[in-house]
């Protein structure tokens, strides 16, 4: 949670070139208060939350995530490929290396 500001500025600073997609792993039931922190954040746009079990919902996302939150996945803006991912928290440097990366390809 600690770089969710961050990346939704990341979101704000490329705007034409970066969709940001915001996905809880909360259950279900607690959708108000997803839905009031994603308001509180003033997120616009796409984002999901969970709604099928844990191990069905981590398989979905990528093979090898084991769970650990948080999870990042940066696609290519072009090819739709994966360019990175990784689990846990990361440095601010990690996440503009990738988004840089991910809109040239």
């Amino acid at each position: 949670m600690a770089e969710f500001p961050f990346v939704h500025g990341l979101g704000k600073k490329y705007n034409q070139d970066l969709k940001v997609i915001f996905v809880s792993a909360d259950w279900l039931e607690e959708e108000k208060q997803v839905k009031d922190f994603l308001s509180s954040m003033d997120v616009i746009g796409q984002s999901y939350i969970k709604d099928q079990p844990g191990e069905e919902f981590i398989n979905g996302f990528h093979r090898d995530w084991t769970g650990s939150l948080p999870f990042t996945i940066v696609y290519g803006k072009l090819s739709g490929s994966i360019v990175d991912y990784w689990e846990n928290s990361k440095h601010e440097k990690r996440f503009i290396e990738a988004v840089e990366k991910a809109i040239n390809s």
